[in-house]
């Protein structure tokens, strides 16, 4: 692939950083991120193609900002690419009350989808991925968990986020697709990324609990992982084409029953719209895609 625009919402780290790499040789790539260090660089070290813009996205008030920077920078925009995470067991929230790791990893992807390809929007691009950690079956239950408890922990928040991406990116194909547009969703499984290594975990999860799920599910490295967004995007995995929820090998994901049942889906994107535009100060979305 080459010559497109890309921004990367993650990739100043992890498994975001390892696709920029790979990607700025023959693309302009704009990562985004908290780091201004790995930012700055990352344009020095690729100061044709490399761009970076400094942003918590955890944030839903800082986007609209942060999508009018993004417009300053690509008139066009050829793939979004979703890696910003955040795992951890105690709760934190964030400066506008949401758990912080649902904020980051489910909430701010619907609002910057929103806000760079809605109906007021200028890009059509070819793909929207979402890096993500689901792909397991959800219960009946699992819109009793919104709005997250308060004494809800940020691991459970982490969880419903995830599983929310699948529900998100299933019910948007049709709506996406209309626009010429194409989402995935991808469990990248069990890859050695920051988030993980330096996450608050209690120290026998660290020590022992994660290293044997290494050993079963065999952990990858981001740049061995990285293997498998390249050949989504690259047209090179006829199964992302086919399905929305791709998993660890490249391969698709059936769903659940729950997972693809349309009513669930559907009052998820109404349940989390309506959450949104409730903590929006200002530029509230008017009508959603």
């Amino acid at each position: 692939m080459h010559n497109k625009n890309i921004i990367i919402i993650g990739g100043t780290d992890g498994i975001g950083r390892a696709i920029a790499d790979q990607l700025v040789q023959n693309n302009t790539v704009l990562i985004v991120g908290r780091s201004k260090q790995k930012g700055e660089h990352f344009a020095a070290s690729n100061p044709t193609n490399g761009k970076y813009l400094i942003a918590d996205v955890s944030v839903l008030n800082n986007i609209p900002t942060i999508v009018s920077e993004i417009r300053a920078i690509f008139p066009s925009l050829d793939y979004i690419i979703h890696t910003a995470d955040n795992l951890r067991v105690k709760r934190v929230n964030t400066e506008e009350g949401l758990e912080k790791s649902i904020a980051l990893n489910y909430y701010s992807r619907v609002l910057l989808n929103q806000l760079l390809v809605g109906d007021d929007a200028t890009y059509t691009p070819e793909r929207i991925i979402h890096v993500a950690a689901a792909g397991f079956p959800s219960s009946k239950s699992f819109m009793k968990n919104f709005p997250l408890p308060e004494k809800a922990s940020s691991f459970k928040g982490h969880g419903l986020g995830q599983l929310a991406n699948d529900f998100y990116g299933l019910h948007m194909r049709e709506k996406l697709a209309k626009k010429g547009i194409k989402i995935n969703i991808l469990n990248p499984g069990m890859v050695d990324t920051n988030i993980r290594r330096n996450g608050q975990f209690p120290t026998l999860a660290k020590k022992l609990l994660f290293p044997l799920l290494g050993l079963i599910l065999k952990t990858r490295t981001p740049a061995e992982y990285v293997e498998v967004p390249l050949a989504i995007i690259n047209g090179d995995n006829d199964a992302a084409n086919q399905s929305i929820l791709i998993n660890s090998k490249g391969n698709r994901i059936k769903g659940s029953r729950n997972v693809n049942n349309a009513k669930t889906q559907q009052a998820l994107y109404d349940f989390t719209t309506r959450q949104i535009n409730d903590l929006l100060k200002s530029d509230k979305v008017e009508r959603w895609l």
